[in-house]
């Protein structure tokens, strides 16, 4: 089934661009792609129901209820394809149409490791868009690309924890937050407000490294500040292991640590109450912190955290 669905969006995205290369002013391409791709995979799903029937036909009599049961089933594919193309329409059809096209293109030409390589990436797309649909997806380890993607989704907020280990410290020097950085420096560029607070255990952890990366960040304009742990009210104090990014105040991407500040997990969150609490612990932290370079200055030193 899900080979008559590629070889439908392939058609469907050949037609949107045969369309638009007719046409350039054309504004109904993406309509005509969808037709033909729904139409054509319906036609597909028509023609296993004729060959079926055929089949079945000269033993009717002995296999009535079988061939019922198999033009009934027949039926609801195609009803099941027709719903799917409908909803096809909320999706950006230009990257359907693609990922459709270079599939079948890699499952048909490509050398055998290659496809099966392809049909991997797909399962875990759709492994992945199957945990989406209850509201949050996992994988092992840190997933840089998942921080990328939603930073360049936001449309409004992103507020940031950052614990400052000595293997934080390491990544924010690294390629990966090179990327990163410049992909809220773009966001910031187009309206969206970015605030990282650095949580660190101890006033003495505040260094000149620290303020040195605060200043970086806050030279692309992030707004920065540090929370002092010990310092802090005890209440507070509680539920700051884990590093955590909310994204629109909508949705929370999450790193879980071990004991040795190793990270093990990502995990992303759209959960109403799941990330209404990290929007609020955010909210109480950041009234919490002071900027960077006030904390263990001459002038400063007496103003730390939980000032």
């Amino acid at each position: 089934m899900w080979w008559k669905v590629l070889v439908s969006l392939a058609a469907g995205g050949l037609a949107s661009v045969v369309t638009k290369v007719a046409d350039p002013e054309a504004k109904w391409q993406v309509g005509v792609g969808i037709f033909v791709g729904g139409c054509l995979l319906i036609l597909q799903l028509l023609g296993d129901l004729i060959n079926q029937v055929r089949d079945f036909k000269a033993v009717l009599p002995q296999h009535q209820a079988q061939t019922q049961e198999t033009v009934v089933r027949s039926f609801a594919r195609i009803s099941e394809a027709t719903r799917f193309y409908s909803e096809m329409e909320r999706l950006p059809p230009d990257g359907v149409a693609a990922l459709a096209t270079s599939a079948v293109e890699v499952v048909s030409r490509g050398p055998d490791i290659m496809r099966r390589f392809a049909e991997e990436l797909m399962r875990r797309l759709a492994v992945d868009m199957e945990a989406l649909r209850s509201g949050g997806v996992d994988c092992a380890g840190e997933n840089h690309d998942w921080l990328l993607a939603l930073t360049n989704c936001a449309t409004d907020s992103i507020d940031s924890t950052s614990t400052l280990s000595l293997v934080d410290r390491d990544f924010w020097s690294s390629e990966p937050a090179g990327r990163y950085l410049q992909a809220q420096r773009e966001a910031i560029a187009r309206g969206v407000t970015v605030r990282r607070l650095f949580l660190v255990a101890d006033s003495t952890d505040v260094d000149d490294e620290l303020r040195h990366i605060s200043r970086e960040q806050e030279e692309l304009g992030i707004q920065t500040r540090v929370v002092v742990r010990n310092r802090l009210p005890q209440a507070l104090r509680r539920g700051l292991v884990d590093e955590f990014v909310v994204f629109d105040r909508a949705t929370c991407y999450e790193i879980e640590q071990d004991q040795r500040h190793v990270n093990t997990s990502t995990r992303v969150r759209s959960h109403e109450n799941h990330v209404g609490l990290r929007t609020q612990r955010f909210a109480e932290l950041w009234d919490a912190g002071v900027p960077t370079q006030t904390v263990g200055t001459p002038t400063g030193g007496s103003g730390a955290a939980g000032a």
